[in-house]
C-alpha cells in the first residue's frame, strides 16, 4: 500500500493518483494543503520540496522484518 502526499490541482499529483487507480494498487491520499502536519512531514522530516510524495507502507514489525530478510 502507499501514501500519496499531494494537492489540489497538482498534475503530477492527479497523474500519480491515475496510475494507481489504473493498476488498482491500494493507496490512501493525504491532501498536504488540509493539516499542516503533513507540510512539516514533507519539507522537515524528508527533505522534500515538491509533491506528490509517494511513500511505500510496509506494515509492522513482521512485515519490514520480512521485507529486509528478502532484500
Amino acid at each position: 500500500m502507499y501514501l500519496v502526499l499531494g494537492r489540489e490541482k497538482c498534475g503530477h499529483c492527479t497523474q500519480a493518483l491515475n496510475l494507481l487507480d489504473s493498476t488498482n494498487t491500494p493507496y490512501v491520499y493525504k491532501d498536504i494543503t488540509i493539516n499542516p502536519h503533513y507540510m512539516d512531514l514533507i519539507k522537515l522530516d524528508l527533505g522534500m520540496t515538491t509533491v506528490p510524495v509517494v511513500l511505500e507502507l510496509v506494515g509492522g514489525y513482521k512485515e519490514l522484518a520480512e521485507r529486509l530478510k528478502n532484500d
